[in-house]
C-alpha cells in the first residue's frame, strides 16, 4: 500500500474497492486536505464497526458523533475494530471527509500506534471492550492514552453493559446479586480514569458511574430533529412497526420479539384479527424464518425506512433487558409515531409517561397487548402522545446542542 493511497480521499478509496490501512508512517500525515489545513483538530475514533444508522446497537448515536465531528471541521479517522458483514456502501451515511480504516482487530490498532503516535489531537474510544484493547496495545508499545495524543482522551461508555447483562441474567435465569453487579461494573470501568472525559448516554447512567467513582462524566445522548410538518395523522396510518437489528441470537432485540410474538401478539390478534406487524432491521435468515407468521412481515434492512414510519400507527419496543438508551424509541418519536414500550425502556428514556409513549411491564403480557390495541384504536390518546413526543424531542435531542457538547469535549472548552 502506497503513501498516495493512504493520502487519497474517502470517495476515491471507496470506488477502488478498499479502505486505507495504517500500514506505514505516511499514515500519520493524513490526507492532502489535512496538509492544506494543518490547524485542523485530528481525531482518531475507535468503535466496533462502521457506524451505520441501520445497524442499531449504539451505532446510530456513533453515526451522529462521527458526522458531527466532521461537520465541526475536524479531520476524523475512524477505526472499526471488527469486520462486520459487507460494507459495499461504507459511506452511505458517513461524511466522505472521514477516513475509514480497514478493520483488523487489535493488529490493526497496533499498526495505528506504530505509525500515528503523537499525530492525533484527540483519541475517542467507544465501548469498554475496545477501551481495554486500546489501553493494552498502547501499554505494550510504551504509551498511555494521554501520551499517544497531543490533547484529549475521551472514553465513551456507550452503555453500562454489566447492568444489561445483570438484567438479562435476572430475566432468563431469575438470578442475580448486588455483589456480582458491583464487581462487574468495577471491572468494566477500571480503565476509565485514564481518560480526560468519560461520556455517558444518559443522566441515569452518569449517576451510576459517579456512584463507582467516575467523576469526569459528560452526558451525550441521541441527537434527532422532530419530523417536519405536516406529519401524517392518525387516520392515514395503520399497523404496528418494530425497528432494530436482529443480526445475532440472544441480543435484546431478538429476545424482545421472541417474547412479544410468543406472549403478547396472540392477544393483539384476538382483539384485532387484521393487525399487522412490520419488522425492519438487519436480520439473520434463521431469525427471519422463526419470526415470520400470519400478520408479521420481516423485511430486513431497508435503505429508507421513512415511508414505513409514515404508514405505521404504532411502534413497539418490547425490550426486556438493555443498557444505555434506546435509539429506536427516539427515532420513532421524532418521526411522529407513538410507541408502547416496556417499563425498563421508559426508565432509561427518563421522560414523563405520555411523552411519545405508553409503558407497561412486560411481565404482564395481556396488559402489554391491551396497551398496544388501545393506542392503535384511540385517536385522542394517540394524538396527545404524538404531539408531546415531538415537543420532547425538540427539547432534549437538539443536534446543535449536542454538537456544542462535542466541541467542548474535544477542545476542552469550558461551558
Amino acid at each position: 500500500m502506497t503513501a498516495e493511497m493512504l493520502q487519497g480521499d474517502a470517495e476515491t478509496d471507496q470506488a477502488a474497492g478498499h479502505f486505507p490501512k495504517p500500514a506505514t508512517a505516511e499514515f500519520a500525515t493524513g490526507s492532502a486536505k489535512d496538509e492544506d489545513a494543518p490547524w485542523r483538530l485530528r481525531v482518531l475514533y475507535v468503535d466496533d464497526s462502521i457506524p451505520h444508522i441501520d445497524r442499531g446497537s449504539g451505532l446510530p448515536r456513533a453515526n451522529f458523533i462521527v458526522n458531527a465531528l466532521a461537520d465541526l471541521g475536524y479531520a476524523v479517522t475512524f477505526y472499526p475494530v471488527l469486520a462486520v458483514g459487507s460494507d459495499g456502501e461504507p459511506y452511505r451515511d458517513i461524511d466522505r471527509s472521514v477516513q475509514i480504516l480497514e478493520a483488523d482487530e487489535a493488529k490493526g490498532f497496533r499498526r495505528i500506534v506504530a505509525a500515528g503516535a503523537g499525530c492525533f489531537d484527540v483519541l475517542w474510544v467507544s465501548r469498554p471492550h475496545n477501551i481495554t484493547m486500546v489501553c493494552r496495545e498502547l501499554a505494550n508499545a510504551g504509551h498511555t492514552p494521554r501520551s499517544f495524543v497531543r490533547s484529549r482522551v475521551i472514553f465513551d461508555s456507550e452503555a453500562v453493559f454489566a447492568l444489561r447483562d445483570f438484567i438479562a441474567a435476572s430475566v432468563t435465569n431469575r438470578f442475580g446479586t448486588e455483589a456480582a453487579l458491583r464487581t462487574a461494573i468495577q471491572q468494566e470501568t477500571r480503565l476509565f480514569a485514564q481518560a480526560d472525559r468519560v461520556v455517558s448516554v444518559s443522566q441515569a447512567e452518569a449517576r451510576l458511574l459517579a456512584a463507582f467513582g467516575i467523576g469526569n462524566v459528560s452526558v451525550l445522548g441521541s441527537a434527532l430533529l422532530p419530523a417536519e410538518a405536516p406529519v401524517p395523522d392518525f387516520a392515514t396510518r395503520s399497523g404496528f412497526l418494530f425497528i432494530g437489528s436482529l443480526a445475532q441470537e440472544g441480543q435484546p432485540n431478538v429476545d424482545s420479539l421472541d417474547w412479544l410474538l410468543g406472549e403478547a401478539w396472540p392477544r393483539v390478534r384476538a382483539i384485532m384479527p387484521d393487525a399487522t406487524l412490520t419488522v425492519i432491521g438487519e436480520v439473520l435468515p434463521a431469525i427471519r424464518d422463526r419470526l415470520t407468521r400470519p400478520g408479521v412481515s420481516v423485511l430486513g434492512r431497508v435503505a429508507d425506512p421513512g415511508p414505513l414510519f409514515a404508514r405505521a400507527r404504532v411502534c413497539i419496543a418490547p425490550t426486556r433487558f438493555a443498557a444505555g438508551t434506546p435509539h429506536k424509541v427516539y427515532e420513532s418519536v421524532s418521526r411522529g409515531v407513538p410507541l408502547v414500550v416496556t417499563s425498563l425502556l421508559a426508565e432509561q428514556i427518563g421522560w414523563p409517561e405520555g411523552a411519545g409513549f405508553l409503558s407497561h411491564d412486560w411481565r404482564d403480557a395481556d396488559g402489554f397487548a391491551d396497551a398496544l390495541t388501545q393506542l392503535h384504536s384511540d385517536r385522542a390518546t394517540w394524538t396527545r402522545l404524538q404531539l408531546a413526543g415531538l415537543a420532547q424531542i425538540a427539547r432534549d435531542c437538539d443536534p446543535a446542542l449536542h454538537q456544542t457538547t462535542l466541541r467542548r469535549l474535544c477542545e476542552a472548552v469550558r461551558p
